[in-house]
């Protein structure tokens, strides 16, 4: 049991649960919108390559393909030299406004998707630590000391945009590696601003911003797990950790560099409780026990929502990463980004397989995000995507005629050449990354 739950959480498998899922679910979109408006569609496969099984019906091949990597649909028609205008079945026959919205149905199916993926996420309910975007630490040399950042400051905005968590801000901060930030923040009552640049660093994800700077986080008990080797230790909700080993603990942070120095052998906790104070040994654990904290949480709370209100909080916080992903994008184009920091299939299959080592509302947020984002990419203006075709259907429709097949071959050949020096890009970015793995054991 244990080898098959290692194989499933595989990087392998999980780049094929996600990846492949999305790409065909893409397809999809594009095959039922083809189906509704009666275009003959020959082939619908999950997967690429030779056909390993299948069935035939409505003049359709369905199948499953050897590369279990998404899948493709192949229309009637959809090729101008294949196409027969007398065969008003063919993809290029039906009118200009039904051949946009097959191709819009793909992108519109991923951005559903997403949006449906963080909602349900949203109703399901999840426990999260409570991390106000209050400065607990600033490491001395760091980006967030010399932008005269200092411990107690409240970050209330970045670059304009409302800051509630501190997850808030570290997702913003390592998405902009080398680009200056503005920070608004609270110290002493009072509304101060500064400019940060996240130094640039290195990870086994890829390039990401760093600032020196870690979250004020109160070393309160939040919960004792039953039976666990806190709740033989007699920790209680509501505990202040107050000194581990002889050790003053202010912070979160203070304790977790205990326990992992410690190795799993006990610690002596002095504890606030009240008005009193409680001196305890948590036991020992095993080095490989997957429970950080030996049996207690920090102070969570339940995040739910109704239906209706999933919807508009999957909304808004897709909003807010399709906004993170556009500054990444305009990065590219100027000094403040690299093409280093684009990632390929390695690293989204090293990313997919810690997600669902984690968990699989893990996984699913991960989808929810990539998904956005295979939406949003293929409606952009670039030939051989989704977006490149539909902008060719609003040229035709604006000059009253179709374009040439020449003219139409050189705009495919332009995307395939754009498309094939992407790939050469962040297949270079994934060995480097994998060798830097390597490299770091």
């Amino acid at each position: 049991m244990a080898i098959i739950q290692r194989i499933l959480q595989s990087d392998p498998v999980a780049f094929v649960l996600v990846l492949g899922l999305l790409i065909f679910f893409h397809e999809a979109g594009h095959f039922l919108v083809a189906k509704l408006f009666r275009v003959r569609v020959l082939v619908f496969s999950f997967g690429f390559g030779k056909r390993l099984f299948g069935f035939q019906a409505g003049g359709t091949d369905y199948r499953v393909s050897l590369v279990p990597l998404g899948g493709y649909v192949r229309m009637a028609g959809d090729n101008p030299e294949e196409n027969t205008p007398a065969n008003p079945d063919e993809f290029l026959s039906k009118p200009k406004w039904q051949r946009f919205l097959i191709l819009f149905a793909g992108p519109f199916m991923n951005i559903l998707i997403a949006i449906g993926a963080f909602a349900m996420v949203d109703m399901i309910g999840v426990e999260q630590r409570i991390v106000p975007p209050v400065i607990g630490e600033v490491t001395a040399g760091d980006p967030a000391q010399k932008a005269g950042l200092q411990v107690g400051d409240r970050i209330v905005s970045i670059n304009g945009e409302v800051v509630n968590e501190f997850d808030d801000l570290r997702l913003v901060v390592s998405t902009h590696a080398g680009t200056p930030l503005r920070l608004e923040y609270l110290r002493n009552g009072q509304r101060q601003a500064t400019m940060l640049t996240p130094r640039r660093e290195e990870s086994d994800f890829g390039p990401v911003g760093l600032a020196g700077i870690r979250p004020l986080q109160e070393p309160i008990i939040g919960r004792v797990l039953p039976d666990s080797v806190a709740a033989k230790a007699g920790l209680q909700t509501g505990d202040r950790i107050v000194g581990v080993n002889g050790t003053p603990v202010r912070q979160y942070s203070e304790f977790e560099t205990a326990l992992i120095n410690s190795k799993g052998a006990p610690l002596t906790l002095d504890l606030q409780r009240g008005a009193s104070t409680v001196h305890t040994i948590l036991g020992a654990v095993p080095l490989k026990d997957n429970d950080s904290y030996r049996g207690f949480l920090p102070p969570t709370t339940i995040r739910k929502f109704t239906f209706g209100a999933a919807v508009v909080d999957s909304v808004e916080q897709n909003w807010k990463m399709l906004k993170l992903t556009g500054s990444a994008v305009r990065r590219l184009f100027t000094s403040q980004g690299s093409m280093k920091e684009l990632s390929g299939p390695l690293k989204i299959a090293h990313i997919s397989g810690e997600m669902l080592r984690r968990g699989w509302i893990a996984v699913v947020l991960l989808m929810s995000m990539i998904s956005l984002q295979l939406g949003v990419m293929n409606l952009l203006p670039i030939p051989v995507l989704d977006g490149g075709h539909i902008m060719v259907l609003l040229i035709e429709g604006v000059v009253r005629r179709d374009l040439s097949i020449k003219v139409k071959e050189r705009i495919q050949q332009l995307g395939f050449a754009l498309l094939a020096a992407l790939m050469i890009v962040v297949i270079y970015n994934d060995i480097l990354g994998e060798i830097t793995r390597w490299k770091r054991g």
